[in-house]
């Protein structure tokens, strides 16, 4: 697989990758997922997305052991909350600390890219962060620069004060509005985007029916009380994916990477059949304009 340079201009080429937050998971023992990262780099993944509050550490030393600091692979990693208060704190020396220790754990000379995890505006426009990742590039110690956001409103002020060179953004089928607030707007300023969330935690997997329960510990929980309507909302797709003969979640990720100057979606896994899965909808081949026009038909209607 190939990765698009993030930020760069001319044709777009989008990828998928993998998000790392279940890496590390208690459920299986370390070998598993150090299996699992190696095996999604064989079967072509290039992107690898983790945070230090993944395990805390966990995923980031899964990582390591994984991959360590081998060039032919990208890591994006992010700095986040205080584990011990909760508190977030984006202070420059806080953040250069936190990036020494995931290095560390990642076993990297340099972190590709390396973000703040959903800060809110005004805690970006309280502290002076992007200093912070002008002397970590300066140091060879990170690549690009950017924000895990939750919100348009942060997207599209980060757009307008030029502050980082990758977006990641929450977006999927169910849930596309931030995404579309700040795609054009992000890819117009050159910047990278990292689509989080594609499946809308496993609910564009065609799983899930309106009358019946989800199982207790699945991920789609974490939709708290959206869940039962993400999951109706997810039947208008069902057709679709019939119709054309898609499966559910390859339409879910190819709907992402539809969209205008996404870099690459990072859906997550737990074994090799999702990995494979996820890879496959990775073709070169963005959905058909007729099929897009369809899929926002289906987003129209919920209003």
């Amino acid at each position: 697989m190939r990765y698009r340079a993030l930020g760069a201009t001319g044709a777009q080429v989008s990828e998928i990758g993998m998000g790392c937050n279940r890496l590390g998971e208690p459920q299986m023992p370390t070998e598993h997922w150090v299996g699992l990262v190696r095996h999604a780099v064989a079967l072509g993944i290039t992107l690898f997305d983790t945070a230090e509050a993944y395990g805390w550490g966990a995923s980031e030393d899964i990582l390591g052991e994984a991959i360590g600091n081998r060039d032919d692979v990208m890591v994006a990693d992010k700095v986040c909350r205080i584990r011990e208060t909760g508190e977030k704190d984006w202070s420059p020396d806080r953040i250069l600390l936190r990036l020494d220790e995931s290095l560390r754990r990642l076993r990297r000379e340099c972190i590709d890219i390396y973000q703040l995890h959903s800060p809110t505006l005004e805690e970006m426009q309280r502290y002076d962060w992007p200093l912070a990742m002008e002397r970590a590039k300066e140091a060879g110690k990170i690549r690009f620069s950017g924000v895990s956001i939750n919100d348009a409103a942060c997207g599209r002020w980060l757009i307008e004060q030029r502050l980082v060179d990758v977006l990641q953004v929450p977006f999927n089928m169910l849930e596309p509005n931030v995404g579309h607030s700040v795609f054009g707007l992000a890819a117009e300023a050159g910047m990278g985007i990292l689509v989080r969330v594609p499946m809308a935690q496993g609910i564009l997997t065609g799983k899930f029916r309106p009358d019946r329960e989800v199982p207790e510990g699945h991920r789609a929980h974490l939709a708290g009380e959206r869940m039962p309507r993400l999951i109706a909302r997810a039947e208008g797709f069902r057709p679709l994916a019939e119709e054309s003969g898609i499966p559910m979640g390859q339409l879910a990720l190819r709907y992402c990477l539809s969209q205008r100057g996404v870099s690459a979606a990072i859906p997550g896994a737990r074994t090799i059949e999702q990995l494979t899965a996820n890879v496959a909808a990775s073709n070169g081949d963005a959905l058909s304009a007729g099929l897009l026009e369809r899929i926002a038909a289906v987003q129209a209607s919920w209003e």
